[in-house]
Parts: C-alpha cells; structure tokens; sequence
C-alpha cells in the first residue's frame, strides 16, 4: 500500500501547532530525535512479529472472501502497530503538543473505512514536513543576515515542493560551510551520528571542555566543572546556560565566544534531523504485507516452468535463500520439482556456493570435509555496507583475512574492518530435504 507514498508530500492545508516554540532547542530536537527512532524500530519489530505470526499455523486457516476472519485480524493487528506509531503518548514526540494532529489521527483509525493506511501515513508525513519546515525555518532576532536569508531560501524549498531529502542535504550542506574550525565541523559530524547519551555527553566534553596550554586556572575550573555536569549526563541546555552564567560571572570575554559556540550548534542539529528522515523513509514500505505475486524460472537450465513464489509451495536452494536474505545479488534458487533440483545440484553448488576467498586452503573442494554447509559464513562488517562476502569456513577466512581486509579498505576506504562471522542459518520456516 505505501509504495507510492513519496517523502516530499506537501500539506496543502497544514495544521499548525501553535503550543510549540519554533525553532526548537537543541535537546528539544534530540528528544524528539530519539523517539522518533526508537518508535519507528518499535513498530519494525511490531509488523516483523505479525508478520510470522501470520505465516505460522497459529494464525488458523483462511475463511476466503470476503469474511476471512484471519486476514481482518491480521489487517487489525497492522493498523493497531501503525496506530502506536503515529500517536504515541512519549512525551518526547515531536508531535507531544500537537492536539489538532492527535485528534485528527484519532478520527482516521476510528473511520477505518474512510481512511486507508495510506491516507493516513500521507497525512503523518505533511505535518511532519510542515512541522520541519517551521522548526527550520523560523528567524530568530539574533540570527545573522546570512543565516536568516539560508532560513528563507530553505522556507521556499518546502514551497516548492522539493523532497525533504533534497532541503535537509542543503541545510545540513550550509551547516558544515559556516563552521568555524575543522573541530567545529567534526563536532558537528559527531552529533550527527549519534544515537546515545553518552556518545553527546563525549562529544559536548571533546569540544567545550577540551583544555588548551593558554588557559587561565579560572577558564580551566570552569570547564573542569562543567565537563563533570556532561559525565553527569546533564542536558546540554542546562549545562550551556550553567556555563553562560558562570562566565558572566568570571570573565566577560569568554562569553563571546560561548555565544559564538552556541549558534553554531543551532545550525549543526539540523543534521541529526537527516537520521530522522532516513528512519521515515522505510515508512513507505511497510504499511500493508498482503502477498504480491512473484514468478521466478525453475532455475535449471532450459527449463521453461514458472513458479510463484507467493502462492506455491517452493522447493529451493537453502544457501542462496541465505544470501538473498543477507543482500547478496544472485537472487534465490527456484525449482519447479525435487527431480530438476537434484539434477542441477553438483552444477549449482560448484558454481554458485563457491568460497569468495582467491587462495581458498581447501581448493579445489567447497570447503572442508563433511557437510561444508555447516562451516559456510559471511563477513559481518562487509554486511554493514549491504556486501556479502562468503567464506567456506573460519579458517579459511582466517587465513585470508589480510587480502580481504585490504579489499574492503579499497572498496570502502580505511576503517576498522573487524573480524567476525555469521554462520549459515537456514529459515525458520524452511524444511531442509537433502
């Protein structure tokens, strides 16, 4: 049902939420931030386990049109998960005070028939937008010429109707353009990326509290102090505003440059909107789960037998199963009968299922002796960056490890590519036969 929902959906008519000051704080938006991630694995995990529940004998049979019993259920189920999503009580939701949103989603779940999921989630996704635009958009007294004519230009975006995408890439863009030093602009990556308490509480620490060899014993004290209220895991807010009054206090001149601070890490927080938008985007295809039909080729050669693997029981390679569910490229493997699978299974396990590593120790075998599948695994932090990288066994990955880390460092750049292992699993829900 959501494939045709589109991120750059504009309100034509948007509700305005006149309870919330604009723009927001910088631990304002972090709040909403972490909620916003949090709810949306939630309701991940919420449709994952409906959906196995629903592919399980537990779920009971299908009734059949057009009164089946077991898919209204399931529809019910999907609704209530997305329902949790677009209104939860967490204070934290950037839609918290926003009651004419609230009423109007309460209205659309209690008039299912007037309303699809569809609807619905193009609805969340205006007031959403228009909830950004205003929190991005809103000209303060102490903003600069510069920023303030940025904050109009990225308002005319959002009338333009450009993807949201496309306006925060631009926001996030200007951001790393007025940062003032490379830490600055390291800083700001650092919260861009961030998820946890703790990984801001170091970075807050890192860049306000660093020491410098010109610091006068008052400067020091202060940010000695400080730098403990952060390992605290006080607010940023009431830290800053701590840190504000303590300067005044102590040294009028330091206050220049915490202020100069300060409105840099206004623009910065723009970009932790950017993980925000990502975990909206995946909205799109989760809403409705109903079987789509898929038609695939028997897999052995010259075969002409199609086979739906939606509607029909499939007979298939367990391996490549596998590694389409890791991401990997080749597809699965898809038999019309047990005859052509065995047929084709010393040609396809040759070619197909063959160790990835180019001075693989157990050449010219699969693997080692046994049932090779057992031992056969893939590079866990190449499943990272959607690679799948597959090894016979440990020890062949061991002992090809140096090569294979030097690829992935061509194909990725420099990084910790740590070594570890996932197994080969088959399904749940796959019966093994030979």
């Amino acid at each position: 049902m959501m494939e045709g929902v589109e991120l750059q959906i504009r309100a034509q008519q948007p509700l305005l939420n006149t309870s919330s000051t604009y723009p927001l704080s910088h631990d304002r938006r972090l709040q909403s931030g972490d909620q916003f991630r949090e709810s949306k694995e939630q309701l991940e995990a919420t449709l994952a386990a409906i959906d196995r529940f629903y592919a399980s004998p537990e779920a009971g049979p299908h009734d059949g049109p057009p009164n089946c019993q077991r898919c209204s259920k399931k529809r019910h189920d999907v609704a209530r998960a997305f329902y949790d999503y677009y209104v939860s009580d967490d204070p934290r939701a950037w839609y918290a005070d926003h009651v004419q949103y609230k009423q109007e989603m309460q209205r659309r779940f209690e008039n299912p028939d007037d309303f699809s999921l569809d609807d619905t989630h193009s609805f969340f996704q205006s007031v959403l937008r228009e909830h950004l635009k205003q929190d991005l958009c809103t000209v303060l007294p102490t903003d600069s010429a510069n920023i303030t004519a940025f904050k109009y230009k990225t308002s005319d975006f959002f009338n333009e109707g450009r993807s949201t995408e496309e306006i925060l890439d631009a926001y996030l863009g200007y951001a790393s353009s007025i940062a003032p030093t490379p830490q600055a602009a390291a800083f700001n990556a650092a919260l861009q990326d961030s998820t946890t308490k703790e990984e801001r509480a170091q970075s807050y620490i890192d860049y306000y509290c660093a020491s410098s060899w010109s610091d006068p014993p008052a400067v020091k004290a202060i940010k000695a102090k400080h730098a403990r209220m952060f390992e605290a895991l006080v607010p940023h807010d009431q830290v800053l505003a701590s840190w504000r009054k303590d300067a005044q206090e102590s040294q009028t001149s330091k206050v220049a440059e915490l202020q100069g601070k300060l409105s840099d890490i206004k623009m910065a927080q723009s970009a932790y909107l950017k993980n925000k938008k990502r975990k909206a985007e995946k909205d799109q295809r989760m809403v409705d789960r109903e079987p789509i039909p898929r038609i695939e080729l028997c897999a052995l050669r010259e075969c002409p037998i199609k086979i739906n693997l939606v509607t029909e029981e499939v007979i298939e390679c367990a391996i490549c199963e596998w590694m389409d569910r890791k991401g990997g490229e080749r597809g699965r493997a898809v038999y019309c009968s047990l005859e052509h699978a065995n047929e084709d299974f010393e040609e396809h396990d040759r070619h197909v299922h063959r160790c990835m590593a180019d001075k693989c120790i157990y050449y010219p075998k699969l693997g080692p002796s046994g049932n090779s599948t057992t031992s056969l695994c893939v590079c866990q932090c190449c499943l990272e960056e959607d690679v799948v990288s597959v090894f016979c066994s440990r020890e062949c990955y061991e002992e090809n490890f140096p090569e294979h880390q030097e690829e992935a460092f061509h194909r990725r750049g420099n990084h910790n590519h740590y070594a570890e292992l996932e197994y080969f699993r088959p399904a749940e829900d796959m019966q093994i036969i030979s």
